[in-house]
């Protein structure tokens, strides 16, 4: 993977401290087109990859960068699933009217296989069946990695249902023949099982890393004896705190830990793209 990779909060009104600056994003991004010319910015700059929750927003938006040979060498990293559309979708179209609007094949009507696993738990089976629907967002483009969402991966940690992990690490590696990843709120704990447990060391995790330890779990501490000790490809995100903390600050501490191999970041116009990817060239990058 790059060491700078451009994420996608600022698309989806995302901000984990002020519920104002998620606001002015949100409104900022209200067309499609926004977002797509924010990535022709990045991709000018320098940044090639893309790491973004498969949110139905951005169907419109690849359909654009498919179109356009600037992208040709531009990487994408979906992250899955994106809790919400299912929740929605069940919501408003009842259990199984939700649940076959996303999976291939009409699955509760014929695939009879994906109707038992629903029945007998066998949810290896589902998560197959789940990673092949999120996937269809990403047809045609060039796709580096595919990452877990924390919302999965830190419920499937905390259930101790380590053999879906490795399960869905197998299977990406396998069919898609891309870097396996997860996201997750706790580094230490994540690790320790795909490193420990699972005997999986080249999973890539990536977790918030940052100066004030801002979700930083257990604790700052810990993160940073496990960034040391346990040798996954490992991206940092949160490193400014959701602009708690100054660019230049955030950068040289994620570079003093000396175990980062990617910088995850948001950003919502060319300028602060340009200043970040200098800022990672100038510390990191080296």
């Amino acid at each position: 993977m790059d060491k700078v990779i451009l994420g996608d909060n600022q698309f989806l009104g995302v901000n984990h401290r002020s519920l104002s600056k998620a606001v002015d994003e949100s409104e900022r991004f209200v067309e499609d087109k926004a977002i797509y010319t924010t990535l022709l910015d990045a991709n000018d700059v320098g940044v090639k990859t893309f790491m973004f929750t498969t949110h139905n927003r951005f169907e419109t938006v690849f359909e654009y960068v498919r179109k356009d040979r600037h992208f040709d060498d531009f990487h994408f990293i979906p992250c899955m699933p994106y809790a919400h559309k299912y929740a929605d979708a069940v919501t408003e179209l009842g259990v199984f009217e939700g649940i076959k609007k996303y999976l291939p094949g009409n699955f509760i009507v014929t695939g009879i296989k994906g109707a038992v696993s629903i029945v007998t738990n066998q949810y290896v089976e589902m998560m197959k069946l789940l990673v092949d629907s999120e996937m269809k967002l990403v047809e045609g483009l060039n796709v580096g990695a595919i990452f877990l969402q924390n919302i999965m991966t830190d419920m499937l940690l905390g259930l101790g249902m380590y053999e879906i992990l490795g399960e869905y690490v197998l299977y990406v590696e396998r069919k898609y023949k891309v870097i396996p990843g997860i996201i997750t709120m706790n580094f230490v704990e994540a690790t320790r099982v795909f490193s420990d447990v699972l005997g999986m060391r080249d999973v890539a995790v990536c977790s918030p890393v940052n100066k004030i330890g801002f979700r930083m779990n257990p604790s700052q501490r810990a993160v940073e004896e496990a960034i040391r000790v346990h040798k996954s490809p490992t991206v940092a995100m949160s490193v400014f705190a959701s602009g708690a903390i100054p660019a230049e600050e955030g950068i040289k501490y994620v570079a003093s830990l000396r175990g980062i191999d990617s910088v995850l970041f948001g950003a919502s116009s060319r300028d602060h793209i340009e200043r970040t990817y200098d800022l990672i060239n100038r510390y990191i990058m080296q």
